[in-house]
């Protein structure tokens, strides 16, 4: 049974001298250190490699690669699922110094021809279903020929392409990493979600991902995990944050081919799981499963969760949650301390997290004050070095060394940080601004409510009105929670003019490539008319 543990918070010094300098390193460090444990177990495949099997796939595939020409600074795209091809190609290209630039395997052949021009792709690495979207590109450059594509694949026939397979069959490169790779050296582009626009890349140094997994190890104050799961998708932040973790911890990562919620909590009990982030979809669906099912969990990152949802979950399973604030941009940038359960009570993302500097900034470039919102700057060591090819962005979002991330955030005076929500995420009504993520929470706070989305309705006399979409929990209907309840419950915990005037209720929700929060503007672009299909507060009617 997972169970409290005394809270160890090391000092910065202590982090730093730990600290390795490159992900090669690091690798090198810990397969010796545990050469026989099980380092990563893709159960859905049947496929698992101990710590000395995974540097030696690693080192044969980076000699494979180095051989068809990736060189120290070539782009190779990843367009992989959770395989155990794409943690050994990540790694592999981190032991040459290569780039990798990850891309989500749903990518179409028009997302492509966007992302694989602007990251200057040199090699592609991808999956056999991947192969149609690769077909469907209008604009493949000159400089990724077929030569220089790979595919995983369980046929022998990939047309004229290389099946993956062919560069584990390379004699591995030598144990020891090469002396000419640096912390700052580019190791990664992450593509943002692109809230407006086309996404942009995010330049990310081996720092980047040693300090992520470092602070997210000293965020659980002196739990390490033994048996993780890697739930989230791989070629996103979150997906590698939790194989770093994994690594530092010389602990095994369980990773499934998809995520699931129906079989969440059997993957959590099947290979006693003491540490994920737990998807806050399965905090609505615990109560359906035995409560020993979560019993091996010791201490997991709560994301986005609301009202009593932490609680709920704590209280069943004895296990420690804790949230945080991160972006691709700037890593890890506060957490919640296992010792400070008075900022969990007040939905806190907590305090300062090693090696990031904040700053609170009013609309006139000066520090605010406690208890006022303003924009959060970030700055510190392992910081994202800018967008790739995107000068007008980077002179838009960096002041000095200040990064500007476009969240709202006040300071209390004891210390905590408090998330408001996103500056282009706010909503103004008559003249207020009224947070999206504000009502959000509330609207889950709501017993049946197991996700809420919050968007701006254009209006004329007001100039926006707030819309609501609200998803129930799995049998229930609009009749069991019907619009006046939920608009009621929204008036007892929210001033007046922050209570939606319009709701419509969904079955399901597009969700961001992370599968943690709502696609937004999925539920708004080419929408016509945000107001149909909802019922009017005002006027008591369904549009």
């Amino acid at each position: 049974m997972g169970a409290p543990h005394e809270p160890r918070h090391p000092d910065e010094a202590k982090l730093e001298a730990a600290l390795h300098a490159t992900i090669p390193e690091m690798l090198r460090r810990h397969v010796d250190q545990t050469p026989d444990r099980h380092a990563l177990v893709f159960f859905d495949h049947g496929v698992s490699v101990t710590y000395a099997e995974l540097d030696l796939q690693v080192r044969r595939v980076a000699a494979g690669l180095r051989a068809q020409g990736v060189r120290k600074g070539t782009h190779v795209a990843l367009m992989l699922p959770n395989a155990i091809e794409f943690p050994v190609t990540w790694l592999a290209l981190a032991w040459i110094g290569a780039v990798s630039v990850q891309l989500n395997p749903k990518f179409t052949g028009r997302e492509l021809d966007y992302v694989l021009n602007d990251a200057d792709i040199d090699f592609l690495i991808l999956d056999q279903t991947c192969l149609p979207s690769l077909a469907d590109m209008k604009e493949r450059s000159h400089r990724l020929p077929d030569a220089h594509i790979f595919v995983r694949t369980e046929d022998a026939e990939v047309m004229s392409f290389t099946a993956w397979s062919a560069l584990l069959a390379n004699d591995p490169l030598p144990c020891d990493p090469s002396d000419d790779r640096s912390a700052h050296d580019v190791m990664s582009i992450l593509y943002t979600s692109g809230t407006t626009g086309f996404p942009k890349g995010c330049l990310l140094d081996h720092r980047y991902w040693l300090q992520i997994g470092a602070a997210g190890l000293y965020s659980q104050g002196g739990h390490t995990p033994r048996n993780a799961l890697i739930y989230e998708p791989m070629f996103y932040i979150q997906g590698n944050a939790i194989l770093v973790m994994s690594l530092l911890s010389n602990a095994t990562a369980y990773c499934p081919a998809q995520p699931s919620i129906a079989q969440f909590f059997d993957w959590v009990h099947r290979y006693a799981i003491d540490y994920c982030a737990f998807p806050a979809p399965a905090v609505h669906a615990m109560e359906d499963h035995p409560s020993e099912m979560g019993q091996s969990l010791n201490w997991v990152h709560a994301w986005y969760f609301h009202g009593d949802w932490l609680k709920r979950m704590e209280d069943r399973f004895g296990v420690i949650g804790r949230d945080s604030y991160a972006m691709t941009e700037n890593g890890l940038c506060t957490y919640v301390p296992v010792d400070r359960p008075d900022l969990v009570e007040k939905g806190s993302i907590g305090v300062v997290a090693p090696w990031r500097d904040i700053r609170i900034v009013d609309d006139e470039g000066r520090d605010a004050p406690d208890g006022e919102a303003g924009e959060a700057w970030t700055a510190g060591p392992g910081h994202f070095h800018g967008y790739y090819r995107k000068p007008g962005a980077n002179r838009d979002s960096f002041r000095g060394r200040w990064f500007r991330t476009g969240d709202l955030v006040r300071r209390e005076a004891d210390g905590g940080l408090y998330l408001v929500g996103r500056i282009k995420d706010m909503i103004k009504r008559s003249g207020e601004n009224v947070s999206a993520a504000e009502v959000e929470a509330c609207l889950c706070e709501l017993p049946g409510v197991v996700l809420a989305a919050v968007v701006a309705a254009p209006d004329e006399a007001r100039g926006e009105e707030i819309k609501a979409y609200v998803k129930l929990k799995d049998g229930l209907t609009q009749n069991d929670l019907p619009p006046s309840a939920i608009f009621a419950h929204c008036a007892g915990h929210l001033a007046a003019f922050k209570v939606p005037r319009y709701l419509s209720y969904t079955s399901t929700f597009p969700m961001t490539v992370s599968d943690d929060k709502v696609a937004k503007a999925q539920l708004t672009d080419g929408v016509a008319d945000l107001t149909a299909d909802a019922f009017d507060r005002i006027d008591g009617v369904w549009r």
